[in-house]
């Protein structure tokens, strides 16, 4: 196991290094039909089905998430409730308007142009963003719904063409879905097409690798 930790926590170190996905395919660019020629139900309407993300072994957290909570310990902390949220229909509506609200106010930015540093995770108030900062906007908007902060976990990616990628995933009764910036609409994890590398665990700060039994090839991180 101690082995499986320290190979999920490079690959965390490495996406972090990486990055989001590029501006040219943020949200509004996916044409309409997308989905479903994918293969993918999505609405608004109904519930998706979806099953729970598969926990693997601790990891190290990514180096930009432990900043973001030193700066934020309440963001971080856990909230009232329980691990997984009772799913029902208005839940589903307030999810897929969280995830379009903040799709449509962000314009994306990588953090050395924004900031003038890397990997600088945070919740973003001028209307530009990253990917971890879509996640994070996402998430203090659902808790500021009442929502269990602890059911609300940021997860980490690799997209099928290589690049890393963050998203924010709900852990519910019917299975996990993501809210991503890259998506209008509010998919089961599994619809995705991503490579699960890791995502925060219900304990807040501890971070889990996800086995979804897909190898990685840990040579196309950060290419």
């Amino acid at each position: 196991m101690g082995g499986g930790k320290q190979w999920a926590g490079v690959l965390l170190a490495a996406l972090g290094l990486a990055g989001c996905q590029s501006a040219d395919l943020a949200a509004g660019s996916i044409q309409p039909g997308f989905f479903a020629s994918h293969g993918v139900l999505a609405s608004r309407e109904a519930v998706a089905v979806s099953s729970p993300i598969p926990q693997g072994a601790l990891t190290e957290a990514p180096s930009g998430f432990v900043a973001f909570c030193n700066r934020n310990p309440d963001l971080c902390r856990r909230s009232a409730g329980g691990d997984i949220i009772s799913l029902d229909n208005k839940l589903w509506q307030a999810l897929w308007d969280v995830n379009t609200t903040w799709n449509a106010a962000i314009k994306p930015m990588e953090d050395a142009a924004h900031y003038g540093r890397v990997d600088y995770w945070t919740v973003p108030t001028d209307g530009y963003g990253d990917c971890e900062d879509y996640a994070l906007g996402k998430r203090k908007s659902l808790i500021e719904m009442g929502l269990p902060s602890q059911a609300l976990r940021i997860g980490m990616a690799q997209l099928p063409d290589g690049e890393a990628h963050a998203v924010l995933t709900v852990a519910t009764d019917r299975g996990d879905y993501v809210l991503d910036n890259l998506s209008p609409a509010v998919l089961p994890w599994n619809a995705t097409g991503y490579v699960w590398i890791a995502r925060q665990s219900a304990d807040e700060r501890q971070w889990a690798s996800v086995s979804d039994g897909r190898a990685l090839v840990a040579a196309n991180i950060g290419r």
